[in-house]
């Protein structure tokens, strides 16, 4: 397996403050492993949280990790999958991980079907000749590394996982409350991708319709003992097992909350000059 190494492609391409990142997520360098690994992944999602706000506030996302790291680490903001798992693969890569990208398509519940190819964007990390699933850009989703073998379940926090194939051979990451019904959530092969070639599906879902990203404002962050999830209607908070709701009642509460539990100002969704 070759390890893509985006800024030897692209010797233009800012490099990442690594200590900036690892600070922005509260830890401390370490050298590569499975522990650490996993030290990562949840440390991502419980300071940065999955969001679709610049849909909304007009402010068009662009694939450039120089901008994106901006917004995320320097102004405190969260994004959506190629935002994050991008972002967090060029982490992975400056740390010494042996990584790389690729697509995934979501599966829709409502259409009973899966997405359309660079739907999503995922990372594969490879340890001892292992290899694990990385994902801190589906909101939720998975929180720990799901290593890359079939029809074993393996638990993550609440949840239940496991990873089966379809008849083309395409792996299907699957999830269960009680490991009794399994729901598939992303179908995927280990094909490694480029950056460039996620960027039509990033334009369609800020700006189609026909995309759930344009249909809402959703902002979702990993609590130690749940989740927190604030859409245009609703606050959502889960706690050690217990869930409150509130209704949002107009732009002025839902701004609020946002600063309130994801500590995202209205200033902050205003991109910065560059």
């Amino acid at each position: 397996m070759n390890k893509l190494n985006f800024f030897q492609n692209k010797p233009k391409a800012t490099k990442i403050d690594v200590d900036s990142y690892l600070n922005r997520i509260e830890l401390e360098k370490e050298q590569p492993s499975l522990s650490y690994l996993k030290k990562l992944q949840k440390a991502h999602l419980l300071h940065i949280p999955f969001e679709n706000l610049d849909i909304h506030y007009g402010s068009r996302i662009i694939l450039d990790y120089g901008k994106i790291y901006d917004k995320v680490i320097n102004r405190g903001r969260g994004g959506f999958c190629y935002e994050l798992n991008g972002l967090f693969y060029h982490l992975l890569y400056h740390l010494g991980f042996e990584c790389y990208i690729i697509s995934a398509e979501v599966y829709s519940k409502d259409n009973q079907s899966f997405g359309r190819p660079f739907d999503h964007m995922a990372i594969i990390v490879r340890m001892s000749d292992e290899e694990f699933l990385v994902d801190v850009g589906f909101g939720d989703g998975i929180i720990n590394p799901f290593k890359l073998v079939k029809e074993t379940v393996q638990m993550d926090h609440t949840k239940y996982w496991k990873m089966v194939t379809d008849p083309d051979e395409r792996l299907i990451l699957q999830v269960s409350n009680d490991t009794t019904l399994f729901s598939s959530q992303l179908r995927f092969t280990l094909a490694e991708k480029q950056l460039i070639e996620f960027m039509e599906m990033c334009d369609y879902h800020q700006s189609s319709p026909s995309s759930s990203f344009t249909q809402k404002k959703l902002v979702t962050k990993l609590l130690p003992n749940g989740r927190v999830t604030l859409t245009d209607r609703k606050l959502k908070i889960q706690d050690m097992g217990v869930t409150e709701e509130s209704e949002i009642m107009h732009e002025d509460e839902f701004l609020s909350k946002l600063e309130q539990h994801f500590f995202i100002s209205f200033q902050q969704l205003i991109p910065s000059e560059s």
